[in-house]
């Protein structure tokens, strides 16, 4: 079960008016106050514990929690901890970042110790409100070896991975003209607010279908101009494709508990590279990536799990990752 922007759901028994925000740009109405009557209540928590209940008396339930805000981390740790609020909140360190560095990951990382009573991390590279992260982190040349590279990273972190539709076929952001916008708040704040449309639009089932398998009549949205080299039956035939890639990280992912399981430990971000370490049962895996756009030399001994773009334990290409138990 997933909860939508939780740290909303109980406003100010009062219905006092939030206070104005400082000056500044602005590019929405809902900024332009400070959310203090309508967000973060402190019986959130409270109300939480009562829904875990309600939850675990099904039997096996997940439920993850979205919250947003400026400074998000506190309350996901907050309605997370123990095992008396919600199982999960996915952070949107990643989603909202102008471009994913090893720095970028290395804080958020940081943010979810591996520490009794905190709580179960998520991760997310794109969703259904933030511009798909291919079309923002990298240029179109290196999109689909940027994300071989970012879907083993999703992969191997502690913590739940979500994948947003599409993104196991390397969906890039769509241009949809304000005519066809059907998203209501950017049609409100046009052109202020990039339209969420972009990174919902059908999903490319087969290239040479019309509206790529998605519909046979017309679809809600346009579909992408570049999407038909993506469709599914495409990279289905290819079994070098991101997607055939992404069912073998996944398949890894379930297979090996140091993954799914294993503390985090190690985290580094020197320049271009990010490694980290998985351990579980003493065994430990080692993983490493190269943001940028020169080779880079490490020193990695044991077996391959797996390697994206020509990644050895000795040299990393640009955009290239490893794992390597041991």
């Amino acid at each position: 079960f997933r909860v939508d922007a939780i740290n909303f759901s109980m406003h100010d028994p009062l219905l006092r008016d939030n206070p104005p925000a400082p000056p500044g740009p602005r590019t929405r109405p809902f900024d332009y106050q400070l959310r203090r009557y309508n967000q973060s209540h402190p019986d959130i928590p409270g109300f939480l514990a009562r829904l875990r209940v309600l939850l675990d008396s099904y039997g096996a339930t997940f439920s993850v929690a979205e919250v947003g805000g400026d400074d998000p981390i506190p309350e996901m740790r907050v309605f997370t901890a123990g095992n008396s609020h919600l199982n999960s909140a996915y952070s949107f360190a990643f989603l909202y970042a102008q471009k994913l560095t090893p720095q970028v990951v290395a804080r958020a990382l940081a943010d979810w110790p591996d520490e009794p009573g905190l709580g179960w991390p998520g991760w997310a590279l794109t969703n259904h409100d933030s511009p798909r992260g291919l079309s923002r982190w990298a240029e179109p040349a290196h999109r689909l070896a940027f994300a071989r590279m970012t879907m083993l990273l999703l992969m191997s972190l502690r913590g739940n991975p979500f994948l947003y539709y599409g993104e196991e076929l390397g969906l890039t952001q769509v241009e949809i003209p304000f005519d066809e916008l059907q998203d209501p708040e950017a049609i409100a704040n046009w052109p202020l607010t990039l339209s969420r449309d972009g990174a919902r639009t059908p999903m490319p089932w087969k290239a040479d279908a019309p509206s790529l398998g998605f519909s046979s009549g017309r679809p809600w949205l346009r579909v992408g101009d570049d999407h038909s080299a993506l469709a599914v039956d495409v990279q289905e035939a290819d079994p070098h494709s991101l997607l055939h890639l992404t069912r073998r990280l996944v398949a890894l992912r379930k297979a090996e508990p140091v993954l799914r399981l294993g503390r985090l430990e190690r985290i580094a971000a020197d320049g271009d590279l990010l490694s980290f370490e998985r351990w579980h049962d003493n065994r430990r895996i080692r993983l490493a990536f190269n943001f940028g756009a020169e080779p880079a030399e490490i020193a990695l001994e044991g077996a391959v799990w797996a390697e994206v773009n020509g990644a050895t334990p000795d040299l990393l290409p640009p955009l290239g990752a490893i794992a390597v138990e041991g």
